[in-house]
This record gives structure tokens, sequence and C-alpha cells, in this order.
């Protein structure tokens, strides 16, 4: 029988940087405004091989490997954030005034995504058990700018959750539940 205590809503938090224990490390970061929500979702991928047979029916399916992706949108302009994530941002401090500060966002090829494992929380639950840590995420940025009366700025993150092959066991993509659990 179903137990409607097993169903869940809520908003959730996001932080990239978490260690082995399942804390924040120092240089990780915490996305704790959402608009939307927080989605996320694998997709496995399949070789599926026919015969002349069967024609274009297939005649079994074989996993060839799973990602994920989380999505959100976030109104946290903290742009010293972004720069962790995206390697084609960088912070310019003014020569002679330090209280002078931009940021400047790069649109060329090339440049490698740094990848940390993630959590997502739900907002003011402080039970493991509904956490969902993602073995190895990197950070896709893009602006959503908008200047209209109902809505206000938001940074579009989109991330790719990728297969671990340092992890136990290789390849792992997500743990739902408390990360510190042994065998």
């Amino acid at each position: 029988m179903s137990d409607v205590n097993q169903i869940y809503a809520g908003p959730g938090i996001f932080e990239w940087g978490v260690g082995e224990d399942g804390l924040l490390e120092p240089d990780g970061i915490v996305i704790d405004l959402t608009q939307g929500g927080i989605t996320f979702a694998t997709t496995t991928t399949y070789f599926e091989p026919t015969t002349d047979q069967t024609g274009t029916a297939p005649v079994k399916s074989i996993s060839t490997g799973t990602t994920g992706s989380i999505d959100f949108e976030t109104p946290d302009m903290d742009f010293e954030k972004v720069i962790k994530y995206n390697p084609n941002s960088s912070k310019v401090v003014d020569a002679t005034d330090p209280d002078k500060v931009k940021y400047q966002v790069t649109g060329l090829a090339g440049k490698e995504l740094p990848r940390r494992r993630a959590v997502i929380k739900p907002q003011g639950v402080l039970d493991p058990a509904r956490y969902i840590y993602i073995e190895s995420v990197g950070i896709k940025f893009d602006m959503n700018a908008a200047f209209v009366l109902d809505n206000n700025l938001r940074l579009t993150v989109s991330a790719m959750a990728y297969p671990s092959l340092t992890a136990t066991p290789k390849g792992l993509l997500y743990t739902w539940g408390d990360i510190t659990a042994t065998a």
C-alpha cells in the first residue's frame, strides 16, 4: 500500500562543491533562491539491434550510458559564484579604487567546465534520506536578463551530470539518500 507521507513538495537548495562527507567545501557555492524549482533528470541511451527478420523492430535493448541534467533559474545575481564554475568569466578589480569591480564573460570556445559533486536538498529539510547527491557536475552558464515590469533578472543554471570514473562504484552518477552510509 502506498504511503501519502512519501509525497514531497517544496522548493530546493543547490550546493556545488560538496565533499565525500556530504558537507559543503570551503570554496563551494550555495544557491538557495530559485524561480520555478529545481529539476534533476537522467537520460539513458540505448543500442537496439535489429535483425532482418524483425525489420526495424529491435530484438533487445542494451544500455550505452546515462547522464543527468539539473535545471533551474535563480534571481541570485552574485557573480562571485559564477566565476567559480564558469571558466569563461572573470573578475576585474580597479587598480586604484578596489570598490570598482566588474565581471566579464567571454564567448570563446575550448574551455572545459570544472566538475564537482553537488547536492539538491529540499528547503528546510534536515533528513539526508531526502537529498540527491550528484557525483560529477559541470555547470553551464547562460544569462536571462529580462528587464520587464513584472519579473526580475535571473541566471539560468543548466548543469550536466557525468558518470564519475573515480567514484565507488565506478561510473556513479547520483546517490539518493545519506551519502555517508557504508556497506
